[in-house]
């Protein structure tokens, strides 16, 4: 009876040696669900958030930039087809509403193409590139649609006025175009920068001459009061 009760514990013992064991091998086989980085947080995962509007592709900042600022050029030729005294500045603006819309209506297909919709900003919320397009600072937006307004309202001589108020417009374009000749992503973006600078800049050229000609100066870097820009507010 005394081997017959030494077998069975040692029965007993071998038995819970091999179920500990079994135990201890399921749970080496086991990842805790806790120690998974959720893909937010995990810097190798193919799963990201989408990017904030200020990381947008360039080319799509590029464009919600230049439409609206190419509708204000457009409505501020418009007031000068009205009120301008010299044929020179009247047979301008034609060409800045037609070669304008063309290339509005050129990077609107664009944006529907790329990014699935052709709805820019409006005039009063252009949205500016900020800091040479980094994504660095908040994106904060100019009220083209009050610098239209500035020049409906300005007083005689208009060509003067409108001068004063087209040369810095077309140079914040042409600072616009030739940061997408480098940062662009698609080819078609920076063919467009390099028209806009060739365009605009002769046509800068053009008023600043008609303006030594006509007013005996050329006009200055602050012709105009600047357009009101607004910066969204900060989130707490």
């Amino acid at each position: 009876m005394h081997q017959f009760g030494n077998f069975q514990a040692s029965r007993w013992a071998l038995g819970a040696l091999v179920l500990g064991g079994a135990v201890l091998l399921s749970s080496a086989f086991q990842t805790p669900q806790t120690s998974q980085p959720s893909p937010a947080s995990n810097p190798g995962s193919q799963h990201t958030v989408a990017p904030p509007q200020a990381q947008a592709e360039f080319d799509q900042q590029f464009i919600d930039m230049m439409v609206p600022h190419h509708q204000a050029a457009i409505e501020m030729a418009e007031i000068a087809l009205i009120r301008a005294e010299h044929p020179e500045i009247r047979s301008l603006a034609v060409d800045i509403s037609r070669s304008q819309a063309e290339e509005i209506s050129q990077m609107k297909a664009w944006r529907l193409a790329w990014y699935g919709s052709d709805q820019t900003p409006s005039m009063d919320q252009m949205p500016m590139l900020h800091d040479m397009g980094t994504s660095s600072m908040p994106m904060g937006t100019m009220n083209m649609a009050q610098e239209v307004e500035t020049l409906r309202t300005a007083p005689e001589p208009f060509d003067r006025a409108f001068i004063d108020a087209m040369v810095p417009h077309h140079q914040s374009a042409i600072d616009a175009a030739q940061l997408a000749q480098t940062r662009a992503v698609h080819q078609e973006i920076k063919d467009l920068a390099v028209a806009i600078i060739s365009a605009q800049q002769s046509e800068i050229d053009q008023m600043k001459a008609w303006r030594l000609a006509w007013y005996g100066a050329a006009p200055g870097p602050t012709a105009l009061p600047d357009a009101p820009m607004h910066m969204p507010e900060m989130g707490h």
